[in-house]
């Protein structure tokens, strides 16, 4: 019975750890991969990779608020993904801001 019920709980945080469709998940890292059909690796700072794929509904701003385009994302960029709630694409990718000199 014991071995049960910490078999359970084990599962119910496992589970709880992922993203699920139904929600609107962020997503905060660096550009590690851009791939051919538009869709990227990012490295989170929470330490994990994360594929993230795009449609052609995805929108691209940079941080000020302005417009961009999807051939602004490069390896090594610092995005803010925002995942629809079907749990597969993003909806927005927020690029950061250029270094100034």
């Amino acid at each position: 019975m014991r071995k049960i019920l910490v078999l359970s709980l084990l599962l119910a945080l496992a589970l709880n750890a992922f993203g699920h469709a139904g929600e609107v998940h962020k997503y905060m890292g660096t550009v590690s991969m851009v791939h051919e059909d538009g869709s990227f690796m990012l490295d989170t700072t929470h330490g994990t990779t994360v594929h993230v794929a795009v449609a052609a509904s995805t929108r691209y701003v940079h941080a000020d608020g302005s417009t961009a385009n999807a051939s602004d994302l490069a390896a090594g960029k610092r995005v803010v993904a925002t995942i629809s709630r079907d749990g597969k694409t993003a909806s927005e990718i927020k690029l950061a801001a250029a270094k100034k000199n």
